[in-house]
């Protein structure tokens, strides 16, 4: 069993504070001699040592943890740079500390609050609400990194995607594939800076009628929000639609569902284009377009600004550049 610091002195005979500086690597510093830090150690490789956390963070004033807080899990890019900024964070030393909002604003709050009780070192946040952002923005006195949405009305430094080039791009490449055909986009969380900016994107490209005629909007990002605008779709065309777009992952999920319980199986012909990247979308027929966003990249980008922002540095926000998928039609 490994043992505390005060355990080891006394099994040695020595001082407590000896063991410190030894284990602290400032034994010649303070003229230790090699006899005594040679027992020292070979008794911590023999049993391990074990520190007291709590009382190391009391002292140094900090714990090694951040908070994250993020709409939710099961949305696929949330996972993934969830997964992603954890591995950075352990690599560097910190522990990383996972909340749910369920993008509701007050439960937003209630997160940030209660991850500062537990004294964090600092918070990554994706605000649900511009409200919220501005709110943690003047309320919250750790070092703090907004991600995905900025709504314009903080100081901290805040990481985004490309979403606008990344929309346009996206547009474009299953317009150019459905010709004169329209293309029908679901918009979900349409509030959002995010979607606001890929349904600007959207539209640079479309048609001027495209916004009125085309388009299918939600306030909410969930797959419940997909299948509510499939559903709509549905039924003023009468059948499936041959070209479709998705504002997310979660969204084009919703509207699939729906078109396999209307016709038993998703239609082979339907050209697709999402944003953010699965694996799974290789599983389907059809011919596929998607938007991947670099959630290494987003991950590095996020742990720099904190570490800034943590030493007094000036802290930089950045837009992370997106690429485009494409997965021809199974022949």
């Amino acid at each position: 069993m490994a043992k505390k610091p005060d355990e080891i002195a006394k099994a040695l005979g020595v001082s407590i504070t000896t063991v410190r500086l030894v284990l602290g690597g400032k034994a010649e510093k303070y003229r230790i001699s090699k006899a005594t830090q040679a027992r020292i150690r070979e008794y911590v490789e023999e049993h391990g040592v074990k520190f007291d956390l709590t009382a190391r963070s009391l002292k140094l004033k900090r714990t090694n943890t951040f908070g994250l807080i993020i709409p939710r899990l099961a949305n696929p890019f949330f996972a993934k740079l969830s997964e992603e900024l954890e591995h950075r964070c352990r690599e560097t030393g910190y522990q990383l500390i996972i909340s749910c909002s369920n993008s509701d604003e007050e439960t937003e709050k209630e997160l940030a609050n209660g991850l500062v009780q537990r004294n964090v070192d600092g918070l990554f946040v994706v605000s649900s609400t511009s409200g919220s952002q501005q709110h943690l923005g003047n309320t919250i006195t750790k070092p703090m990194v907004f991600l995905d949405r900025d709504y314009g009305n903080t100081d901290a430094p805040v990481i985004t995607s490309s979403n606008f080039e990344g929309a346009k791009d996206l547009t474009a490449a299953i317009a150019t594939a459905a010709g004169n055909e329209p293309v029908y986009f679901l918009i979900g969380g349409s509030n959002q800076p995010t979607i606001i900016e890929r349904a600007r994107g959207y539209l640079d490209v479309m048609p001027e009628n495209a916004g009125e005629d085309w388009t299918l909007r939600s306030a909410r990002n969930r797959t419940q929000d997909g299948e509510q605008m499939m559903q709509t779709l549905w039924d003023k065309l009468g059948s499936a639609p041959q070209n479709l777009m998705a504002s997310s992952l979660p969204v084009l999920e919703g509207a699939l569902a729906v078109l396999r319980e209307r016709l038993g199986h998703i239609p082979a012909q339907l050209r697709l284009a999402t944003f953010d990247d699965d694996k799974m979308l290789s599983f389907l027929p059809n011919e596929i377009w998607s938007i991947k966003q670099q959630e290494p990249e987003w991950a590095e980008a996020a742990l720099q600004a904190m570490t800034q922002t943590m030493s007094s540095e000036q802290p930089h926000s950045k837009t992370i550049a997106t690429r485009l998928i494409h997965r021809p039609k199974d022949q």
